[in-house]
């Protein structure tokens, strides 16, 4: 029986099935991910590339090439080269293992002349926080969820948790997944006044709403709308002005024209 085993794992009837199914699976993962951004995509990984028949595929690869390395003698020196062919698709097979299960992967953007020690990560996460009543020393506490997530619109999105805040059971589930969703304003002619502050990172632009009689933090920094507050940046409009008056001296685009000025602390 472990004959008839052994001979069907390290057979080249095997070599051949494998590299034809290898060979298709990476095809169609690369037709899936056809016109995306990047490749793969978390639809391209749940169908293929982390599904357990692809890696399976990859281990029976290695059991296959060890057999054959064994089965024909391939350390003998006649065969050095054959035997070289056969580790270095192993080598290849355990650092793409080695790769999924213990390595990581992300995106690193370096400027000319710059230095970077970070980098962003291909995983995606669900960050929850959970407030309430519950407090330590007069101090409230926080509780903070990372769960890690792989959604895609092309996929059946699917994610539930149970957690506990103090003595309460409190359960977390998915109701929908909307791509590239973003905070936004919607114009209401009955609706209270929004100013939309775009901040411009290396990360890439920000979105900020300040509300009309409020002030907001942002970064630090105070800011107001219609609102007057010494130390702050105040943004003055009525129905054809905006002025600005900034403890701060900076710069300010105008985005309809794109027209940069400079900004004078403590002027209007």
């Amino acid at each position: 029986m472990l004959k008839k085993i052994a001979n069907i794992l390290f057979s080249t009837r095997l070599t051949g099935a494998l590299f034809i199914a290898f060979a298709a699976a990476m095809a169609i993962g690369t037709f899936m991910d056809a016109g995306m951004d990047t490749s793969p995509t978390p639809y391209s990984r749940k169908i293929i590339y982390n599904a357990w028949w692809f890696e399976t595929i990859m281990a029976l690869f290695v059991v296959n090439f060890s057999g054959n390395i064994v089965r024909f003698k391939l350390w003998r020196k006649e065969k050095w080269a054959t035997l070289t062919l056969h580790l270095s698709f192993i080598f290849i097979l355990v650092g793409a293992f080695v790769t999924r299960y213990i390595g990581y992967e992300g995106m690193m953007a370096i400027r000319e002349g710059a230095t970077e020690n970070t980098f962003l990560s291909q995983k995606t996460y669900i960050t929850t926080y959970i407030d309430g009543d519950y407090q330590i020393n007069g101090q409230a506490q926080r509780l903070v969820r990372h769960d890690e997530v792989d959604f895609s619109p092309r996929l059946n999105n699917a994610f539930e948790a149970d957690t506990r805040y103090d003595q309460t059971d409190i359960s977390i589930k998915l109701i929908e997944f909307i791509e590239g969703a973003e905070e936004d304003i919607i114009p209401d002619p009955e609706g209270e006044n929004y100013l939309k502050i775009v901040e411009a990172s290396d990360a890439g632009p920000h979105n900020h709403f300040l509300k009309e009689g409020q002030v907001q933090n942002i970064h630090n920094v105070l800011w107001t709308l219609n609102k007057p507050t010494d130390g702050a940046v105040n943004i003055m409009f009525t129905d054809s002005t905006l002025t600005i008056n900034s403890p701060f001296d900076g710069e300010f685009m105008t985005m309809a024209t794109m027209e940069t000025r400079r900004l004078v602390k403590d002027s209007t």
